[in-house]
């Protein structure tokens, strides 16, 4: 298998997951439209027209794209600079700094994108992260242990691995997809408010419409809290881990970029392996809402299967399994 074809492999997964997203949010609003039709009474919906589940899919995709407006205001330097990065200006502190200028400036010119600002976050983990919503507004940002603990190698194959996500927009993906299960939440806690607001105005409810209106659908209200809380939360749950196997393939992606820029497969290989040796795990908790956007392992089944990164073993493998060592054409 070589790089090319790698590219192509996960950039095919992530259409799929991607599709698979679109698939279940029309599934959860039909399934909302059957179970109101079957459960509630003949009243409902006389002139046919689904009203839940155009509801459904107005309060998700409404949500979502609320959501991504707001994502999409701030590029990456915002992101670094509220995890307590620093800038690196043209004039860097240390002989480190100014090699750390100089390999972004190389990954600029073999990217052909547009030179990112450079933060420095001081944790000695070994940890690196792009953020932004397009090359133009993109910023990289690497930890001091990346600068202490890699060689110039090891740092060029990770700062090629961040390129890769900047080059592939991958930002603007994950924020996408992060924007649809903010969608499916907020469906499931809008079935949660119904439901607790039932239980202060069922009585009323039931004195107004009278034991038969009950027997004939139920409280229709009721009804819709529970759809909508039910498959709300289905849907967040199962979006989650979509969410999480889309990231996954992006960094399968942005391995594969990083030996193509690189040409070296050993670089961020060997970062890797230092990663997974160096046990430290000190990234500032102002950062737990970006945590999705640098590398996390993760021990537990659970965790595991909503990481929104491979494990390292499954990363070399690809690395060193001459999957992306040798070069073909593009177009093959």
């Amino acid at each position: 298998m070589l790089f090319w074809e790698s590219q192509r492999q996960a950039k095919f997964k992530t259409a799929l997951y991607l599709a698979v997203f679109f698939i279940l949010t029309i599934t959860a609003a039909t399934l909302a439209e059957l179970a109101m039709r079957h459960f509630s009474g003949p009243e409902y919906s006389a002139d046919g027209t689904p009203y839940v589940a155009i509801g459904f899919l107005i309060i998700t995709l409404g949500a979502a794209g609320f959501n991504y407006m707001n994502y999409s205001q701030f590029g990456g330097g915002y992101v670094a600079e509220s995890m307590g990065a620093r800038l690196v200006s043209g004039r860097p502190r240390s002989q480190k700094e100014l090699q750390l200028l100089n390999i972004v400036e190389e990954m600029s010119v073999a990217t052909s994108l547009p030179i990112p600002p450079v933060y420095i976050l001081d944790a000695d983990e070994i940890n690196a992260f792009a953020a932004g919503t397009n090359p133009q507004n993109a910023a990289v940002t690497v930890t001091r242990g990346c600068l202490n603990l890699l060689n110039r190698d090891e740092l060029q194959g990770v700062l090629a691995h961040e390129f890769g996500h900047i080059y592939n927009r991958d930002m603007t993906i994950g924020m996408r997809v992060a924007a649809m299960i903010m969608g499916f939440f907020i469906i499931s806690a809008i079935g949660l408010r119904l439901l607790q607001g039932n239980m202060y105005f069922g009585s009323s409810w039931r004195d107004n419409e009278g034991d038969s209106e009950d027997r004939r659908g139920g409280n229709p209200i009721v009804l819709l809290a529970l759809i909508f809380l039910v498959l709300g939360s289905l849907t967040w749950f199962f979006g989650s881990i979509l969410q999480a196997m889309v990231s996954r393939q992006r960094e399968f992606l942005a391995d594969a970029c990083s030996v193509q820029y690189t040409r070296n497969p050993q670089g961020i290989a060997n970062a890797l392996r230092k990663i997974a040796t160096a046990h430290i795990s000190d990234m500032p908790r102002t950062g737990k809402p970006f945590a999705h956007l640098y590398f996390n392992e993760q021990a537990s089944f659970w965790s595991r299967l909503f990481a929104t990164h491979p494990s390292i073993n499954a990363r070399l493998k690809a690395i060193e399994g001459d999957s992306y060592t040798k070069i073909d054409s593009p177009l093959d």
